[in-house]
Order: C-alpha cells, then sequence, then structure tokens
C-alpha cells in the first residue's frame, strides 16, 4: 500500500492526492481546535483562507448561530468570536454552532488537498480515532503537514509520524510504499516519542505561542487520544465523518 507524506503544502500536487485520503495535520493549532470543536458538538465547521471570506460567508449564513473563529499571527482576530486556542471551544461556547474558521496554516492548506477522495483533520488528540478510520477504509494515505508559513514544521511532521507508526503497527502485514517525507516523519515519530509538551516548547511554532503567554496550548495539543472523533472536509465544510 502507498502511503506518502508531504512536510508542506507546496509539495501535495494534484497529481499527488487525486482520489487519496489527506490527512491534514497543523497540530499546532488549527487540527487540534477543529478535534475539540467538533468532540464539543459543533454542528459543522467552514474552513477559509482570509478575514474577509469569512465574515462574508457568517455574514451570509446569518449571524445568531454562527461563531467567527481564528488567528493571525497567533492571536484572535479582531471582532472575532473565538480565536485558534482548542481549549476555548467548549461545550458551552460551540456545541449546535456553525463555525467559520481562519487561520494562518492550517485551514489554508486544507486547499491543497483539493481533488483527495476524502479530506480528515487529524492531531494528536484523535490520533487513534483517526488510524483506525485509515484501517476501517482500506486507504492509501497522504499525510499533509501544515507546516509554518510554507517552512517545515518539527510539530506536524512528528504528529506524522507518530500516526504512521500506529498505522503500521495496525496493520502488520501490509507492505508499504512510503515517499521520503513519510520515512523522514516515522523516523522522528519513533524518536520523539516521549513528552510531546516538552517537544513542542522547542519548536519555532511553540516558541512563537509562549512568546505571546500561549504556552497553555502546548499542553493541551500534546494529549494523546483525548477524543475519539474524525472530522472529515467534504464540499468545503468540516463534520464528523462527512456527515450532513
Amino acid at each position: 500500500m502507498r502511503l506518502d507524506v508531504f512536510m508542506t503544502p507546496a509539495e501535495a500536487i494534484p497529481a499527488e492526492v487525486a482520489g487519496r485520503t489527506v490527512v491534514v495535520i497543523d497540530v499546532l493549532r488549527a487540527s487540534s481546535s477543529i478535534v475539540e470543536a467538533m468532540a464539543s458538538g459543533a454542528r459543522t465547521i467552514f474552513p477559509v483562507t482570509s478575514i474577509e471570506e469569512a465574515i462574508r460567508l457568517a455574514n451570509t449564513l446569518g449571524r445568531d448561530e454562527v461563531l467567527l473563529c481564528g488567528e493571525r499571527r497567533r492571536l484572535t482576530i479582531e471582532g472575532f468570536d473565538l480565536g485558534n486556542s482548542p481549549g476555548e471551544f467548549t461545550p458551552e461556547r460551540v456545541a449546535g454552532k456553525t463555525l467559520v474558521m481562519t487561520t494562518t496554516n492550517g485551514t489554508a492548506s486544507m486547499a491543497a488537498a483539493a481533488g483527495a477522495a476524502r479530506v480528515i483533520v487529524g492531531a494528536l488528540l484523535n490520533l487513534d480515532a483517526v488510524v483506525e478510520e485509515l484501517v476501517r477504509t482500506g486507504a492509501h494515505p497522504v499525510f499533509l503537514c501544515s507546516a509554518r508559513e510554507g517552512r517545515f514544521g518539527l510539530d506536524d511532521a512528528v504528529t506524522a509520524g507518530r500516526m504512521i507508526g500506529a498505522l503500521v503497527e495496525a496493520l502488520p502485514d501490509v507492505e508499504w510504499t512510503m515517499n521520503d517525507g513519510a520515512r523522514a516523519a516515522l523516523a522522528l515519530g519513533r524518536a520523539c516519542d516521549g513528552d510531546a509538551a516538552a517537544l513542542f516548547a522547542q519548536t519555532a511554532a511553540g516558541r512563537q505561542l509562549a512568546d505571546v503567554g500561549l504556552e497553555a496550548d502546548l499542553a493541551f495539543c500534546a494529549q494523546v487520544n483525548l477524543r475519539d472523533v474524525v472530522p472529515v472536509l467534504q464540499d468545503r465544510s468540516i463534520t464528523l465523518n462527512g456527515s450532513a
């Protein structure tokens, strides 16, 4: 079976993702926040690339049941209801709501998965749930790391590697054909299988969050298998397992 990892969205050329299952990872923090929002009962999430598009879509949908969420330079966008810290997405805030979200890296990277048969949002928070879904569907997956402003991100690469390690263990009889990115991610995941929060604190993305007082997000995003949900992007919106 084929398994690929792209360390940045720019690597994900359409021919490489067409017809395949793509797991989008932005562990710090968009994919973690999406997982938490869906686990907390959000109805659906619309990921968009720009602030202007987010505001326009929220107004079109109607603001009564819609929350604007997102960040720029790691901070909540002025006038938005929520930022991009997963701890904000509590049942009290998001249950039954439609969310429109725009972030610097995570929501932008989802556009690179256009043409995929299926797009799953993955994080450490739902690692086993994602792996179980890949096993169930017999996917030849692509793991797409959102990276950090177009540059390699160790946090995403290690998360992808941990998922791949779990997938390989779950299917011991499968012979995998991996690209160099997958082999590198797998090696990183195995080498960095300890305290994820400590690792995140050493990454460029983690240091940037700490610089603006968001160290708590690192510990939250480092939790493994906290949530048993599989957010799926389909027809421009994210729901659980792609259900309407």
